[in-house]
């Protein structure tokens, strides 16, 4: 006698909905307590900003007069920018703060991150089966630096969109949406993707999946139409002819010039990277080809690129960040067996707590994170302060110091057409006397650093920034973070008649 099988009631809840919708919030959450970038993230929003708000006069984009070391492909914000632009359009017509529009960018490239996500998991579900896609969505949920980077406009985010999609095509074994996805990011957005995606490839290869042939056709097509495409896009936002990606690579590579930014040891990716992004979650790596033999072929290519990319001295968590996904699915699968085999024993039952714990320790080392990161962008907050204690009709002319500029200033931020925001570099103490307002660092309103401006100026706001974590027992929690001072507003004394004729009459002639 054949049984069959009770389906659910229509009405039950959808917990594996409820929970995408959860992914959603929380990568939307992230982007309303930190609204702010920083200076790695600057191009890319500044370019969004002037492609809504300039459109084809280039000559008033940011990067012709801050032009910085290399270039980058203005192809990412051209695509959040052209889906942005009917509600930045609306906002405009609203006359609402420039603010807004900062916030609908991020949310674009969020949502286009998270439709990679979603895309990946998919494939994850089909080529892995199990619950592996619920767990893969419980460890991204319960983790910080995913969903936070989601949102903003690094080149390596953008890239992000790409190799999501690119990773969801290998899994579904369709390898040619995967080599042309794959060549697009490496050769747009991040070249050294090569390694990370070219590792896949191999593999594929290898056990004859790709044809030597098909990939020497797919790539050489690949190439004739990513190239071209950038090449021509970007030489006529840069006015002058270019393949950014290239310069990159030949900059950061070639000439080694990215380590001027900073030199970490060799396996900091393993040591401090890794562990950080993927919390406690990191502890079951090693249980992974052991649990579950399938997730090895995600470990492999997750791993050769980690070590590959750590002969470059200057390294970043953001660097690796397609690594996150694809090692989050290979500990999905740890907890997959565990949780499915929990009855069997004791020893087993103390797993799947071990399972849960962990994730509830990934979640409150998240808010700790979240709550820290903040505390990071002083420069942002400082615009926010100035622009609440000046009437936006008074003639304010505000010097930006680089600090602020790199700790969230942009140029969505610049609200107030009728002021005048200077934001250039290696100005003289003299010339600071003509500024009605200046943001500058500093940890105490008197020290040295300040003091030859206090002649002309005075202090009207105090912005705090992250300092350190603090151990206190006799508190709770015993965890507190403190903050220092970080940057300061200061206002002239007194009204300068030619500095305020200055500012009209540049006013009059703009």
């Amino acid at each position: 006698m054949e049984v069959k099988e009770k389906k659910a009631p229509s009405n039950s809840p959808n917990y594996f909905q409820i929970l995408d919708y959860f992914l959603i919030i929380l990568a939307g959450f992230h982007i309303l307590v930190c609204p702010y970038t920083k200076v790695e993230e600057s191009f890319n929003l500044q370019a969004c900003h002037d492609i809504l708000y300039h459109g084809s006069d280039i000559e008033k984009y940011d990067h012709h007069e801050f032009p910085g070391v290399v270039p980058r492909t203005f192809l990412g914000p051209l695509a959040v920018s052209s889906i942005a632009f009917p509600l930045v359009s609306i906002i405009q017509m609203l006359d609402l703060s420039k603010v807004y529009s900062q916030y609908v960018v991020r949310c674009v490239l969020g949502a286009l991150v998270l439709w990679g996500f979603f895309s990946y998991r998919s494939a994850v579900k089909e080529r892995l089966g199990g619950q592996l896609d619920l767990w893969l969505t419980l460890l991204t949920v319960s983790q910080f630096h995913f969903l936070f980077y989601s949102s903003r406009p690094l080149p390596n985010i953008f890239a992000l969109v790409l190799v999501l999609h690119a990773l969801a095509a290998w899994l579904k074994g369709q390898s040619t949406r995967f080599i042309v996805l794959s060549a697009g990011a490496i050769l747009i957005f991040r070249g050294e993707l090569a390694i990370f995606l070219g590792a896949i490839l191999f593999m594929e290869l290898i056990v004859g999946r790709v044809p030597l042939s098909h990939l020497i056709f797919i790539g050489m097509c690949s190439l004739l139409t990513w190239i071209p495409l950038t090449v021509t896009v970007d030489s006529w936002f840069w006015q002058r002819t270019l393949w950014p990606e290239m310069e990159v690579l030949y900059y950061n590579i070639v000439l080694n010039k990215s380590s001027d930014w900073g030199v970490m040891p060799f396996a900091w990716y393993f040591y401090s990277a890794l562990p950080r992004s993927l919390a406690s979650t990191f502890l079951l790596l090693p249980l992974a080809p052991f649990v579950d033999l399938r997730t090895s072929m995600l470990l492999f290519p997750s791993f050769v690129f980690i070590f590959l990319y750590s002969f470059l001295p200057h390294k970043e968590l953001r660097f690796i960040i397609y690594c996150v996904p694809v090692l989050n699915t290979a500990a999905a699968g740890v907890c997959h067996q565990f949780w499915t085999n929990w009855n069997k024993s004791v020893f087993n039952k103390l797993l799947v707590l071990g399972i849960v714990s962990h994730l509830i320790i990934n979640m409150f080392c998240s808010a700790g994170l979240l709550y820290i990161s903040r505390q990071n962008y002083p420069g942002g907050q400082a615009m926010h302060n100035l622009h609440l204690l000046e009437d936006s009709n008074s003639p304010v002319k505000v010097y930006l110091d680089v600090f602020a500029c790199q700790t969230g200033v942009s140029r969505f931020t610049q609200i107030n057409s009728g002021w005048i925001y200077d934001k250039s570099e290696n100005v003289s103490t003299e010339s600071m006397s003509s500024f009605s307002h200046i943001l500058l660092p500093g940890q105490h309103k008197y020290t040295l650093q300040l003091k030859p401006f206090l002649q002309t100026h005075e202090f009207v706001s105090e912005i705090e920034a992250f300092s350190q974590i603090k151990l206190d027992y006799s508190t709770f929690p015993p965890v507190q973070v403190e903050t220092k001072p970080a940057i300061f507003i200061l206002r002239r004394k007194t009204g300068n008649l030619e500095d305020y004729l200055f500012f009209v009459l540049k006013h009059k002639i703009n």
